[in-house]
């Protein structure tokens, strides 16, 4: 049985905010996501590159000077990185852009967080139709849906939910439900295909559906193991984080061969991360083994995975 007794999440924060009170005398306070973002306009005319000057900059204010959750986040902002490559504009202000989006989440070190970071995930978004009007700011409204806000808010309620089940298992449902709210409430409007799309293709309410669905459960808890019993004691306790590791991809193991190839969810955490299994396991005596259940289980990656199954 894997048992390791250390400070929750919740205790963490409280510690670092207790540390920083005493050193500085009074309270700080940080938002929780640090967004940068890459905005791409080859395809737009010089009169739709310049009414969209201030696009880039909206966008990060609106996200990093937004309170997301109550908890007080120090030092351990969560890095979303969004490439946004527009693909058509008029001269209106109505515009279309293929978005990639990757969430890091901040790897811990005796107790605080360091300036390392591990990909937690990338999704690849291919459309994204807005109407923009020069000037006006972006504001958040958690009752209307807004061609811009709510998509930002969709994809930063992700990058929550994904890396506060990275703490503590099952602990990111809330932001997942307040995502599916916001999809949800896309259907009555204009752009409610892009919204739910095809089956067994990427959209944002299919990648949501799966993340909520019961039987995904282990790879939500695997991204426990993997991150906070794993990665952040890596250098600390190797050998207890290894098998940490080991544990949470024998847990996507296990939904791969009950469900198969088609999963949205750990294709795109697969496609993401499995290149640094061998490194992670490096030293485990087991290490062949889970290398070869992997294989098995998720053999589009079969080159990947041999690297070390020997």
């Amino acid at each position: 049985m894997l048992v390791h007794l250390k400070t929750t999440p919740l205790m963490r924060f409280l510690l670092i905010a207790a540390f920083i009170f005493a050193a500085a005398g009074t309270p700080l306070r940080a938002q929780e996501i640090l967004l940068t973002t890459e905005v791409t306009m080859d395809i737009l005319t010089p009169a739709q590159k310049t009414y969209l000057a201030e696009f880039e900059q909206k966008v990060n204010d609106y996200v990093n000077n937004h309170r997301w959750t109550d908890v007080e986040f120090y030092g351990d902002q969560i890095p979303v990185r969004m490439s946004i490559n527009f693909l058509s504009g008029t001269d209106g202000g109505e515009f279309t852009a293929q978005v990639v989006v990757d969430g890091q989440r901040r790897i811990w070190k005796d107790g605080r967080p360091t300036q390392l970071t591990s990909l937690m995930f990338r999704i690849m978004d291919t459309k994204w139709s807005f109407s923009y009007l020069q000037g006006q700011p972006i504001v958040h409204d958690e009752y209307q849906y807004n061609d811009i806000a709510s998509f930002l808010d969709f994809y930063m309620l992700l990058a929550l939910g994904m890396d506060f089940d990275s703490y503590e298992p099952l602990a990111g449902s809330p932001y997942y439900q307040k995502a599916l709210t916001i999809a949800q409430r896309s259907q009555s409007t204009r752009n409610a295909a892009e919204w739910q799309g095809q089956s067994n293709q990427y959209s944002r309410m299919n990648f949501l559906s799966e993340l909520m669905n019961a039987q995904y459960e282990r790879f939500r808890e695997g991204l426990y193991w993997y991150y906070y019993e794993g990665l952040d004691f890596l250098e600390t306790e190797p050998e207890f984080a290894r098998r940490a590791v080991a544990k949470a991809l024998e847990g996507i193991a296990e939904i791969l061969a009950r469900t198969g190839s088609r999963s949205l969810l750990l294709t795109m955490w697969l496609e993401a991360k499995s290149s640094e299994f061998c490194k992670l396991l490096e030293g485990y005596k087991d290490r062949p083994k889970i290398m070869k259940l992997m294989i098995q289980v998720d053999p589009a990656r079969q080159q990947v995975y041999q690297k070390c199954a020997f």
